[in-house]
């Protein structure tokens, strides 16, 4: 292992929200879907040869959930923490996304631009986002230095996070791929981080499969 923390971090297997394209963020605790659990199981197999030392996950159900499956597993407990929730969407929360396409795309086109202190009606900005979860992180990281992480997340929080730990910046975070399931791993040195994968799925074609062949 060396000097260097390995830091794996999961997106949260499939909710009925995803399914049916409605956004979730921090105010929406779903559980995962029948795809979310295999989505879970498949993440825990394909780890299953890696001694992961600690699971971090939010407060969230789908993100326990995740972490729970995995943490089985691995036979640990898992931390969650409500700094590492998802953003808070506000008032677009639990709306179909095909209902609110130009709010959305007003959001995305002012963090864009850079305006990454705006935040939808009631909701977070990416940067008060990265604030909490960041710093929850970073004081995870000094307190278990040298080990094999795993953090249980969520879609946009992994956006904001990777952006910003891997130099693109904020204004840059829709770059970051994520799709439920997928999984990244970096490795932290005490000072910065590099990334070894992103948006990995190679796990969940059995899963993906298994779901064409039942609809």
């Amino acid at each position: 292992m060396g000097s260097e923390t390995n830091i794996y971090l999961a997106r949260h297997g499939e909710t009925e929200y995803n399914r049916c394209n409605q956004i979730q963020g921090r105010g929406i605790d779903a559980s995962l879907n029948d795809t979310g659990i295999r989505q879970a199981q498949a993440i825990a197999r394909d780890l299953q040869d890696i001694s992961i030392q600690q699971i971090f996950s939010s407060s969230l159900k789908r993100s326990r959930q995740t972490a729970e499956t995995i943490a089985k597993q691995q036979r640990l407990d898992v931390l969650a923490y409500r700094d590492l929730d998802e953003m808070d969407f506000g008032i677009l929360e639990g709306k179909p996304i095909s209902e609110i396409k130009s709010e959305l795309k007003h959001l995305h086109e002012r963090w864009k631009s850079g305006a990454v202190d705006f935040a939808s009606d009631q909701g977070e900005s990416p940067n008060a986002v990265f604030k909490r979860a960041d710093n929850r992180a970073r004081m995870i990281l000094q307190e278990y230095q040298h080990k094999n992480l795993l953090f249980v997340l969520h879609g946009r929080l992994l956006r904001i996070l990777l952006s910003e730990w891997l130099g693109y910046g904020l204004s840059r975070m829709h770059e970051i791929p994520h799709c439920n399931g997928a999984l990244y791993h970096l490795k932290w040195n005490g000072s910065g981080f590099k990334s070894l994968y992103i948006n990995k799925t190679d796990h969940l074609t059995e899963v993906q499969s298994k779901e064409e062949a039942v609809s």
